[in-house]
């Protein structure tokens, strides 16, 4: 069993190398702030088989927090972050054969080299996510099962709403439509595809929370910039644009999820 981390990032654009450096400053922290991802991970995970036999593939590992769980689904797995930080917490509880720093439009791994890919809440920081379901129909043995989550268009659309009133910078991430990551997938012809849409909604005392709660996961750092004002004085405008939407249960964020299931078709 290897806890060595193996530097891969031949392709290492400005965006790429800051999404790592944001979680890797985030790996301490991520966990504290990290309701959403796993509610969203242990779903997707409830749909892959449970099989004690074959290899598995984590792709965006994170800290490593779901690795005990892959007992059920898999005889052994690779972790693989593009975060040199994620990958260390992660490697502290030496769990996974290899851990592997790459990026995943461009994995260092043989073809049909493994049984399962599970990805959840990764493919939203990638830029061609053509590239990542072709990588992942690439490395999947004929057979071979996948479940990936992503964020898509219309996620955090109340704090977006509560920035527009306010100023037209773009203040929260944008992230692809559904449309265009179905489209993607599809580009993976080796592939068949299932797709589903679910809003997961969370909920905050106040605005602050849910900024708090963006830094503690990284996200904060590749969400969007901050242009413009930003001071006490725009906190509290903006705290007062969010409070139209409050409910019984607090301040909404929602998050829409396209859950992504696939099957490489047998040789």
């Amino acid at each position: 069993m290897s806890a060595v981390i193996h530097p891969r990032l031949e392709s290492n654009s400005g965006f790429k190398q800051q999404v790592a450096n944001s979680f890797s400053a985030a790996c301490q922290s991520y966990m504290q702030g990290a309701r959403l991802q796993q509610q969203v991970a242990l779903d997707a995970l409830a749909m892959l088989p449970k099989a004690q036999n074959g290899h598995l593939l984590d792709l965006g590992c994170g800290p490593g927090w779901l690795h005990p769980r892959f007992a059920d689904h898999c005889s052994s797995f690779t972790a693989v972050d593009l975060s040199a930080g994620m990958l260390k917490k992660a490697a502290q509880a030496a769990l996974a054969q290899s851990y592997l720093q790459a990026d995943a439009q461009q994995l260092p791994l043989a073809d049909s080299s493994v049984d399962t890919v599970f990805s959840s809440l990764m493919l939203q920081w990638c830029t061609e996510p053509a590239a990542v379901f072709a990588e992942i129909a690439r490395v999947l043995s004929p057979g071979g099962k996948v479940v990936i989550t992503t964020l898509v268009d219309g996620t955090l659309t109340e704090l977006a709403q509560a920035f527009a009133s306010l100023d037209s910078y773009p203040h929260v991430s944008r992230f692809f439509p559904v449309d265009a990551i179905k489209q993607a997938a599809l580009t993976a012809n080796a592939m068949h595809w299932q797709f589903e849409l679910r809003r997961y909604p969370l909920y905050y005392p106040d605005v602050q929370s849910l900024a708090r709660e963006l830094k503690l996961l990284g996200a904060n750092q590749v969400a969007g910039r901050r242009n413009g004002l930003t001071g006490k004085g725009y906190w509290l405008q903006l705290a007062q644009a969010y409070e139209t939407r409050r409910t019984m249960l607090g301040l909404p964020a929602s998050y829409q999820v396209l859950i992504i299931s696939g099957v490489k078709h047998g040789s």
